[in-house]
C-alpha cells in the first residue's frame, strides 16, 4: 500500500473520529457505555496502550548508544519517531474521557501534587519534548535542501549528532521507563480497586511496553527497509527483545493471579472470576496471540518474509492492547459499595449511587456491570490510532527517517 493511500485512509478516519468527538462533546458521555460504576473504559485503555508503545520505541533507540547495539542503529530514528507519535496519541486518547477538555486549565492552575495523574500529565509532555529533540538530533546530519533551514549550524553535524545522542541516551532510557511507571501508578495507587492494587503492576507495564513498542518499531522498519540481508541481525535482536519482555510480562501477570487465588480472599476471587469467566475469550487472546507471535518471530524463515513479520508483530500488539483493555472489567465489574437489606440474611445489594443501572429482574440495583465500548468510543479511538499512523507515515515520507545504509 502506497504512502499516499495510507495518508488518505488515516486522514478520513481522523475526520470521522473528530466528528464523533464533537457529537460526544455536545451530547455528553452518555453516548458512551461508561456509567457511575464504570468510569474508565476504552479511552483510558488507549492511554496505557499508546504510552507503552511510546516507551518501547525510545528504549530501543537508547540501547544503541548505551550498550553499543550497532545492528539496531538504522532503526534509531524510527524508534524516536514512533515514541513521539505514540506519546502524542496517548495525550489525545485521554481528552474525550475528560468530557470537558477545556477544564484542563484547572490542573495547571490548581495541581494536586499527591495525584499520580498530575505527574503523568507532566511526564507525558516532557517525554514528547525529549523524543522530538532526540529525533531531531538523529536526523541532523541529513537535514539538507529545504530542511537545511531548521538544521543547527555546526562544523560536523554527524559528529555532533553522535555525541549528543550518546549524552541523551541515558536520560531517554530513564524517561522511557519512568513514563510507564508513572502511568502504572495511576492504576496501582487506587487502593479501592483490588485488581490494580499491586506493586507488580509498574514493572509489568514496563515489560509489556517493551514488547509492544519494539513490535511497533519492527513493523515500521520492515515496511520502510524491507527484510534485506544487512538487517537480519537487527530483526533477530528485536525478536529476542520482544520474546524476553513478553515472557517477563506473562510471569508478572500470572504471579499476581496466583497469589490472589492462593489466599482466596472473597474480593480477589470475585475480580478473578470476571476475567476468567465473563472475559475468558479476551484473556485467552491476550496470552495466546502474543505467544504465537513470538514463536513465529523466533523462526528465521518468518523473519525473512516482510508480510510474516508484520502479521506476527500486529498479532502481538493486538494481544497487548487486549491486556490493556482487560485492566478495566475486573476493576469496575463488581460494584464495591454494598449494604445488607433489612430483614434478609446473606444478601447484599449494591448502593444505588455506585451502580446507576436498575435491573428489576435481579436486585434493586445491579451488582455487576458489563462494559463494551459504543460505536462513538470505537470511532474516536480508531481516529487516535489513525493519527499515530498518519504522523509516522508523513514523517517517513517528508523527513530523513530512512537512513541510507551501506551494504
Amino acid at each position: 500500500m502506497s504512502k499516499k493511500i495510507v495518508l488518505v485512509l488515516t486522514g478520513l478516519m481522523m475526520i470521522a473520529g473528530f466528528a464523533a468527538w464533537v457529537l460526544q462533546y455536545r451530547e455528553g458521555l452518555i453516548l458512551t457505555d461508561l456509567r457511575n460504576s464504570y468510569s474508565w473504559g476504552l479511552y483510558v485503555s488507549g492511554l496505557a496502550f499508546f504510552v507503552g508503545n511510546a516507551a518501547g520505541g525510545l528504549v530501543l533507540s537508547s540501547l544503541i548508544y548505551l550498550f553499543g547495539v550497532t545492528a539496531l542503529k538504522p532503526f534509531a530514528r524510527i524508534g524516536a519517531l514512533t515514541a513521539f507519535a505514540n506519546v502524542t496519541a496517548a495525550m489525545l486518547a485521554i481528552l474525550p474521557d475528560i468530557g470537558q477538555p477545556v477544564r484542563l486549565y484547572n490542573m495547571l492552575l490548581h495541581p494536586k501534587l499527591s495525584s499520580p495523574l498530575v505527574w503523568d500529565v507532566g511526564v507525558l509532555n516532557l517525554y514528547a519534548i525529549l523524543s522530538l529533540v532526540y529525533l531531531y538530533l538523529l536526523m541532523l546530519p541529513d537535514l539538507k535542501g529545504p530542511l537545511a533551514r531548521i538544521a543547527l549550524k555546526v562544523e560536523n553535524p554527524s559528529e555532533f549528532s553522535e555525541k549528543w545522542a550518546r549524552r541523551i541516551a541515558p536520560f531517554s532510557l530513564i524517561a522511557a521507563i519512568g513514563i510507564h511507571v508513572v502511568t502504572a501508578w495511576i492504576f496501582s495507587t487506587q487502593g479501592a480497586r483490588e485488581w490494580w492494587h499491586s506493586a507488580v503492576l509498574a514493572p509489568d507495564f514496563v515489560a509489556a511496553a517493551i514488547a509492544s513498542g519494539t513490535s511497533v518499531v519492527m513493523v515500521v522498519a520492515v515496511l520502510v527497509y524491507g527484510v534485506k540481508e544487512e538487517f537480519r541481525e537487527a530483526y533477530r535482536i528485536m525478536s529476542l527483545m520482544i520474546t524476553v519482555s513478553l515472557l517477563v510480562h506473562i510471569f508478572f501477570m500470572y504471579n499476581d493471579y496466583f497469589i490472589q487465588a492462593w489466599y482466596g480472599a472473597s474480593e480477589s476471587m470475585e475480580t478473578l472470576s470476571i476475567t476468567f469467566k465473563d472475559y475468558l475469550w479476551a484473556h485467552a487472546f491476550e496470552v495466546l496471540a502474543p505467544l504465537a507471535a513470538v514463536l513465529l518471530l523466533s523462526r528465521e524463515k518468518v523473519r525473512t518474509s516482510a508480510s510474516a513479520v508484520v502479521v506476527s508483530c500486529l498479532l502481538l500488539i493486538a494481544g497487548i492492547f487486549t491486556h490493556r483493555f482487560l485492566l478495566m472489567p475486573a476493576a469496575f465489574g463488581k460494584i464495591p459499595l454494598t449494604f445488607p437489606p433489612m430483614g434478609l440474611q446473606g444478601v447484599e445489594w449494591s448502593v444505588p449511587i455506585a451502580s446507576g443501572r436498575y435491573d428489576p429482574t435481579v436486585d434493586t440495583f445491579v451488582t455487576h456491570a458489563h462494559y463494551f465500548p459504543t460505536g462513538i468510543e470505537i470511532t474516536i479511538f480508531l481516529a487516535v490510532l489513525a493519527f499515530a499512523c498518519f504522523l509516522i507515515t508523513l514523517a517517513v515520507d517528508r523527513l530523513p527517517i530512512v537512513k541510507k545504509v551501506q551494504s
